[in-house]
């Protein structure tokens, strides 16, 4: 009976078992059916996620970048950068005062707005560049040397160029541009130590009309530009600019220039910011296509007699060099200038090839720290009281000389009654960089004269140019 008992819940959980059977059979066939409609549904899922992905990698290769900040200004590109487009600009405000105006012709306590480029720029089928840059500023010339007062506002075209640059070593330029010749005038405008050039730019052809090749060999140690030009004379900006004259009479010249950085990939970190070069122009000019030159202040100081043109060749030759470690920047260069010319008086015709030669050096030392650079400098925190920053401040300095053939006066090319044989100049100041976007600057030039009275009635010197420069410069 005890074992009835024991055997009896077996056999009734032998008889469930037994009963249930089709129970669990149907709900295991219900599980795999399950199964399979949720495998189904994550295959079709991934497959959505696959052609989503696909689709996006399809949209964002056509989807134009859209850019706006304060290092690439306002721009728009193919993903795959084969077409781009950007506009930029800026604008320098500038505030002038004479201390000893006297009978000098210049800005007395004037506001200016000295430049107001815009710059449209960009690539085209991937290997061609291009830029546009009117001017909108003040023209900034003067009739003659013996105006009283600048011509008004004008628009030029500074700047239009086409570079193909399918091999960098080896681009092609075409259009209008600087002339690959004075380091200084190669310098942006906008990180020049001071707000004009100095005298050397006076022998420099500035902006011209040609086709150039240039590139950059060896990792960058080795830049080199030469290219055939239309022809311009000394301190000229062809079709715009102080002398306007185009050159149209002149035959082509060439230019040509090499720049070598000889330490810039060493472990020599004193020297690796050291730049040496060598820049020389040949051409002929011909006609009235011949120089004027101006002081700092931008007013006129030599111009040749109205009876006496351009003949021969022009020889420039230009050595220069640079060098910047940390915040220590300097930059040195000379200019001579030869070109032949003649005039006639009465029966006799007079010839000869008289030689110019100007001369600078510019420092410069930033006091917050930041590296000084040939392309500007950039604050290592941008103004900002809240955060105690302040931006970059950094010191300038300058000295040159331009100095005139004596052949010139003596031979009655120029008359010392009115044009100088001579001026020195030395400047001082300091550059507020408020961000990558804004500078501040205030400056002191001294310029003396030999000779060059004004008023074209006196043997005595010009007197001499104590200017005071104030600029506002908002680029983007």
């Amino acid at each position: 009976m005890k074992r009835l008992f024991k055997i009896l819940p077996i056999i009734a959980f032998l008889i469930g078992t037994i009963v249930s059977m089709p129970v669990w059979a149907d709900d295991t066939a219900s599980i795999e059916q399950r199964l399979s409609d949720l495998e189904q549904q994550v295959a079709i899922l991934k497959r959505q996620l696959e052609n989503n992905k696909e689709d996006a990698k399809a949209q964002a290769s056509t989807t134009p970048i859209i850019t706006a900040n304060s290092k690439d200004g306002f721009s728009i590109k193919s993903p795959d950068n084969s077409y781009s487009l950007k506009i930029g600009g800026y604008t320098q405000v500038v505030a002038r005062e004479f201390a000893t105006n006297g009978n000098n012709q210049g800005f007395g306590s004037s506001i200016i707005p000295r430049r107001v480029r815009l710059q449209i720029q960009g690539t085209v089928a991937r290997d061609f560049d291009y830029y546009i840059q009117p001017e909108f500023g003040y023209s900034n010339t003067y009739s003659s040397i013996t105006a009283t007062a600048p011509s008004a506002y004008g628009v030029a075209l500074q700047d239009a160029w086409v570079d193909w640059k399918y091999f960098p070593q080896a681009t092609i330029k075409a259009g209008k541009f600087k002339t690959p010749f004075d380091l200084e005038n190669l310098q942006d405008t906008r990180y020049t130590a001071f707000t004009e050039l100095g005298l050397t730019g006076n022998l420099s052809p500035q902006r011209d009309v040609g086709v150039q090749l240039s590139g950059s060999l060896f990792d960058d140690i080795v830049n080199y530009a030469g290219g055939l030009f239309d022809g311009a004379a000394d301190h000229e900006n062809s079709y715009g600019g102080f002398a306007t004259a185009p050159g149209d009479t002149n035959e082509k010249g060439g230019t040509g220039r090499i720049f070598i950085k000889p330490f810039k990939n060493t472990n020599i970190e004193p020297l690796k910011g050291f730049g040496i070069g060598y820049a020389a122009s040949y051409g002929k000019e011909k006609g009235g296509d011949i120089p004027s030159y101006i002081t700092p202040g931008q007013a006129p100081i030599f111009t040749y007699n109205s009876n006496v043109t351009a003949v021969g060749p022009q020889i420039r030759t230009s050595p220069q060099a640079y060098y910047y470690y940390k915040s220590l920047g300097i930059l040195a260069e000379k200019v001579n200038s030869q070109e032949e010319l003649e005039y006639t008086s009465g029966t006799h015709l007079y010839r000869d090839k008289p030689t110019n030669r100007a001369w600078e050096v510019t420092g410069s030392y930033v006091l917050t720290g930041e590296d000084a650079s040939y392309n500007g400098v950039t604050p290592r925190h941008d103004f900002d009281l809240s955060s105690g920053h302040w931006g970059a401040f950094e010191l300038v300095s300058r000295y040159g000389e331009l100095k005139l053939d004596g052949s010139i006066f003596s031979e009655n090319f120029a008359n010392l009654n009115t044009s100088i044989s001579k001026e020195n100049s030395w400047a001082a100041g300091i550059n507020w960089y408020l961000n990558h976007n804004v500078k501040l600057a205030a400056d002191f030039e001294q310029t003396k004269f030999r000779r060059g009275a004004p008023n074209g009635a006196s043997t005595d010197d010009r007197k001499t140019e104590n200017l005071f420069t104030g600029l506002a410069q908002l680029s983007f």
